[in-house]
């Protein structure tokens, strides 16, 4: 049965700290036009008591609907409707916000549909992951080509704008370089910012080693521009000393 008289921290430890932003369908309209934000509960009736509580706030709402059933991992949940607008990200914070008057204190994480990591809602990152307005939003699947796109972009200008190069092209994870004279190709493993990218890649404490492949290391050499390069461990890091961006590639 439903309670309608919630108190503070009725409710406390059987709402969970997540969120959920448009990682569902919404029911009322299309998703480039509705936002949909859940929440988990641990029994059904908690999240029935979660759904009223928020359907008697003041925040204006297409819909509040509590799942019949549990998810894979045993927990009710409420999804709650929202036109998105460029409020939309302040009006999740205001739900959150309310619903801490009945579940005491959560420091509450957001997993949004374009990321795979969670973010506190005052991580300024989910304006990067949540789409506020018709017009920004795009799917998980367009968000990756896109992201992929900027980025064959940046390595590319990475290159052309710090090395003699005179056309570079990536396809399928290769990289094929030209100069006046020379034409090498490589794989790419990473691409980012120093210190961090060589632990990522497994290279941070691995030894100089410019013996296994003198040949290409002398044309790479050639071609480097204002680039330090270095080869570590069968990998050829390219370094920008003025940005400390690194490219790690390898022979193909």
């Amino acid at each position: 049965m439903i309670n309608e008289n919630l108190r503070h921290e009725d409710l406390k430890d059987v709402v969970l700290n997540k969120i959920s932003i448009d990682e569902f369908e919404p029911k009322t309209g299309e998703k480039e036009n509705v936002g949909v934000i859940g929440f988990y509960a641990r029994e059904k009736s908690v999240a029935e008591d979660l759904a009223n509580f928020l359907e008697k706030g003041k925040l204006e709402m297409r819909d509040v609907e509590v799942t019949p059933n549990p998810n894979p991992e045993n927990f009710y949940m409420v999804f709650v409707e929202l036109d998105r607008t460029p409020s939309m990200i302040e009006n999740i914070k205001s739900l959150a916000k309310d619903i801490l008057n009945i579940t005491g204190k959560l420091e509450w994480q957001a997993k949004p549909l374009l990321s795979d990591n969670v973010f506190s809602l005052d991580d300024p990152s989910l304006l990067e992951y949540v789409k506020q307005t018709p017009e920004e939003y795009v799917t998980r699947e367009e968000y990756e080509v896109n992201m992929n796109n900027q980025r064959t972009n940046k390595i590319i200008e990475f290159i052309l704008n710090n090395t003699n190069a005179l056309d570079v092209t990536l396809e399928e994870n290769t990289l094929n370089i030209k100069d006046y004279k020379n034409n090498i190709k490589l794989e790419l493993v990473n691409f980012g910012q120093g210190q961090n990218t060589l632990q990522e890649s497994g290279l941070s404490d691995l030894a100089i080693d410019y013996d296994f492949d003198r040949y290409l290391i002398k044309v790479l050499e050639s071609m480097r521009g204002t680039l330090n390069i270095i080869p570590i461990n069968r990998n050829i890091v390219l370094h920008n000393p003025n940005t400390d961006e690194i490219l790690i590639t390898k022979p193909c």
